[in-house]
């Protein structure tokens, strides 16, 4: 009991000290289970299957592609995760690139992610994260043109502006994240950005606001799978779902629910707090999400496909474009392997 009341603290203190009112946005992914180390770097190492028989069985690797904007804005997530023997120790590794407008603004991570889970009381586990980053932004300003540029035979040459050709930033950047689940339930919460980094292109300082996110769900199960494979008995499940996040004026809410039919994966959940004026005065509210997927076991492991469209709302309609999301994960399972888990995997939705 004193382990558990140590970790019920330990997360509490990270999310209050963490709560303070910045100014920006960070990355967006509709699919954030198919973008776990993104999420929450508790996630490391949540594998579907696992074999001590195998090392190579303890590997998973996702990638995600998302167009936002009608392509102006896109990003890319891929990651590979491991866990190693004892079952209790996750590691990961992560990258991360946007392009954003047609300048553009590009921007890399690239993260290592660790977790270690802690059995407390009856058949609930904890899983405690931290992620290190080192993140990579610049952009050209010869793609950009300014009104000095223009006159009434067209667009001259050069420009005026005092700007650069090109800048660039490096930082490191670090987060941590807490998930507490048995084979049911599971709630989380994460902070990133803990050390404010300087993001400026120029010699201004612009520090990166810290995002703070929780994030839970309960998985109604209806029929359990029988082990790995066609002939497994396709499992029924519901698992509604939420995830808020707030950074600096910013704030967002996924109300949702995932069912799972194997081998297919439906989802469709609504971005937005209607109730909440956005900074610009208008109501909060973006998008309804819809999300198809499916599990593709083979002889040579684990296939999952997603993908997700979101169809925007409110005053988001005619501004936000199209948005589309792609997700691939793939996990080798050999034959031993196929019939068992020899650790608890958190309920979350199977993409």
């Amino acid at each position: 009991m004193k382990k558990f009341q140590f970790v019920l603290s330990v997360f509490v203190l990270v999310l209050v000290s963490c709560s303070v009112r910045v100014f920006a946005q960070d990355t967006q992914f509709t699919q954030i289970y198919a973008s776990p180390l993104y999420l929450n770097p508790a996630f490391a190492g949540n594998l579907d299957y696992d074999c001590r028989k195998l090392a190579a069985s303890r590997f998973k690797t996702m990638v995600n592609y998302r167009s936002q904007y009608n392509g102006d804005y896109s990003s890319f997530y891929g990651t590979i995760d491991y866990r190693e023997k004892s079952g209790r120790l996750g590691i990961g590794g992560m990258i991360i690139q946007d392009r954003i407008g047609t300048v553009p603004l590009n921007s890399t991570q690239l993260a290592l992610v660790g977790s270690y889970k802690v059995p407390i009381i009856n058949d609930w586990q904890v899983h405690m994260g931290l992620q290190a980053s080192f993140n990579y932004r610049t952009t050209n300003f010869n793609n950009l043109t300014f009104p000095d540029q223009f006159s009434q035979s067209g667009q001259t040459s050069s420009t005026n502006e005092p700007l650069l050709n090109a800048a660039e930033v490096a930082f490191v950047d670090f987060a941590t994240g807490v998930l507490l689940f048995n084979d049911k339930m599971y709630v989380g919460g994460a902070a990133h950005h803990l050390n404010q980094p300087n993001q400026s292109l120029y010699s201004a300082t612009e520090r990166l606001p810290l995002k703070v996110a929780i994030h839970g769900g309960y998985k109604f199960t209806f029929k359990k799978s029988r082990g790995f494979g066609r002939a497994r008995g396709p499992e029924k499940s519901l698992t509604p779902t939420v995830h808020y996040k707030t950074q600096g004026n910013f704030q967002q809410l996924e109300l949702g629910t995932f069912f799972n039919y194997d081998p297919i994966i439906l989802g469709a959940w609504y971005r937005g707090i209607p109730l909440i004026k956005n900074p610009e005065g208008g109501f909060n509210q973006e998008s309804v999400c819809l999300l198809a997927g499916t599990k593709v076991p083979s002889d040579y492991g684990l296939i999952k496909l997603g993908v997700s469209y979101d169809v925007p709302v409110g005053n988001k309609v005619n501004n936000l474009g199209s948005t589309f999301e792609v997700s691939l994960s793939y996990q080798l399972i050999n034959e031993k392997c196929r019939k068992r888990i020899i650790y608890k995997k958190i309920p979350c939705p199977g993409l």
